[in-house]
């Protein structure tokens, strides 16, 4: 926010606020302040950004969630400045610096504030001072060591050096070296200044959070290469110990042959067609039987680590198949809500630990809507379609039914498609079919496929196993179809 859009902002700020009382104070993150104030019998809300690229000071109607617990700065000026009154909000001249002058009655003896918002881009910052300007707390300390303008509680807070005064410009519009800023007839410089630092704000929030997820899904599809690849090496390696019974087999039945010393032992295979010499190498440290022991160990373990991999294979499998559905989810999301909806899951299935959000407040999840497509055949039957993991476990375990059919594109990631047969399953006509193959085919990475291949059973050889993960089923028996892929309206 520059010099003269802060300008006009406070204009409007100086007719709404003097005079009014500051009765809430919030820090939602460790950029922005807001101050609820009382003033013209309503609740206003101020919100105070010392955001490094969209520093600013304006009225807001925008919900923010707040920490559980206060932060230092913010419990400070709870103590400090809840019920004072403002007596003044100034600008100071061709700077992007303004202060919120402030009166609290005591008991003993009135107290004055300034609150100042200098919204300087990286040294953008809130501070408190007394009447004095003694700096009592502030958003952010810059010591006198590292700074070239220290701001520490206890110090006279200097004065910033001046920037040059911007030119003037049109009424409606922001000088161009800022971000413009359209204001309609009847609307205020504050609504129009919050509008279009909420989207940009709401850009930047979404930008940032599609790099974290990138980031979380690429490092979980990486871990389960190296996974696999690993389980593969010692599954290798275990086959490789089963011969191990075979030697310990021969090594038995030439016991007696052996003494403590020997390097290798020579024994006949009879178990061969026909029977071959092979030459057992034995541990010279070791006796007879303390090498016999040895073998059958190895073939125990082997075959106990093969049992194990028989399992952790097609497991680690699956989870990297799941993690290859979130990010066809990832590459698909556009809208804030798409995205916070795989932020969720990637944090709720361990992926990714759980941080602050900057962003405004969500509905509660039984106001939001079901991520679920809904679609209707050309022969009349509802089409229902999984917007991301949730979506996609919605359709198997809340709306499918025995004689539904269920769709999805064969060997790739993308959402399920369910058509509700509603007592009619006998009049499900081939088009029909064909209808919900093509959808499937096209919300998936099949999508720019010419043709692609889809599985498609009755909904009642669809499971969920217990513990897989969102999304992921296992199927009885199906049926494939090729379809060209195809939106839907």
């Amino acid at each position: 926010m520059g010099p003269a859009l802060l300008k006009l902002v406070i204009e409007e700020l100086g007719a709404l606020l003097t005079g009014g009382i500051i009765s809430k104070i919030h820090q939602p993150d460790d950029k922005e302040i807001i101050l609820t104030v009382f003033a013209r019998g309503a609740d206003l809300r101020l919100l105070i950004s010392a955001h490094h690229r969209l520093a600013r000071l304006h009225l807001t109607e925008r919900e923010f969630e707040n920490p559980p617990t206060p932060p230092r700065f913010c419990a400070f000026l709870r103590s400090r400045i809840t019920n004072a009154r403002i007596t003044c909000i100034t600008a100071e001249p061709g700077q992007r610096i303004a202060r919120i002058g402030l009166l609290k009655h005591a008991d003993r003896a009135d107290e004055t504030f300034i609150l100042t918002a200098e919204l300087t881009g990286k040294s953008a910052n809130v501070i408190l001072t007394d009447g004095d300007g003694v700096v009592l707390d502030s958003l952010k300390y810059f010591q006198p060591e590292s700074s070239q303008r220290a701001v520490m509680p206890g110090l006279k807070l200097a004065p910033l050096a001046p920037r040059p005064a911007l030119a003037g410009f049109k009424r409606g519009t922001t000088p161009s070296d800022e971000e413009p800023i359209l204001k309609e007839e009847g609307v205020t410089w504050n609504s129009a200044v919050d509008r279009r630092y909420s989207e940009l704000s709401d850009e930047e929030i979404t930008g940032l959070r599609r790099s974290r997820l990138r980031r979380a899904i690429n490092d979980a599809a990486k871990r389960l290469k190296r996974k696999i690849e690993n389980l593969n090496n010692d599954k290798k390696h275990a086959e490789e110990n089963l011969c191990a019974e075979m030697l310990g087999q021969l090594v038995a039945q030439n016991l007696g042959r052996i003494k403590r010393g020997d390097a290798e032992v020579a024994a006949v295979n009879y178990a061969k067609e026909p029977p071959e010499e092979v030459k057992i190498p034995l541990d010279p440290k070791l006796g007879p039987k303390e090498n016999l022991e040895k073998f059958f160990k190895r073939s125990k373990k082997a075959k106990a680590a093969l049992a194990l991999l028989r399992d952790r294979l097609p497991q680690t499998g699956r989870e990297l198949d799941y993690i290859a559905e979130l990010e066809y989810e990832w590459e698909n999301a556009t809208a804030p809500e798409e995205l916070r909806a795989i932020e969720d899951e990637l944090m709720n299935e361990g992926y990714l630990k759980k941080a602050p959000d900057a962003g405004h407040k969500t509905k509660p999840e039984q106001e939001q809507a079901e991520p679920v497509r809904r679609f209707t055949s050309s022969d009349g039957f509802e089409m229902l379609c999984g917007k991301n993991a949730a979506g996609n476990d919605l359709i198997v375990k809340r709306h499918a039914s025995g004689a539904d059919i269920w769709f999805h594109a064969e060997g790739v990631p993308g959402s399920h498609v369910l058509i509700k047969t509603a007592g009619r399953a006998k009049e499900v006509t081939k088009k029909t079919i064909e209808e919900a193959a093509a959808l499937a085919a096209w919300h998936s990475k099949a999508q720019t496929a010419a043709k692609a291949a889809v599985v498609y059973t009755e909904a009642r050889n669809v499971r969920k196993p217990g513990g897989a993960k969102p999304g992921m089923v296992t199927l009885k028996e199906y049926r494939t179809i090729v379809v060209k892929p195809r939106a839907m309206e």
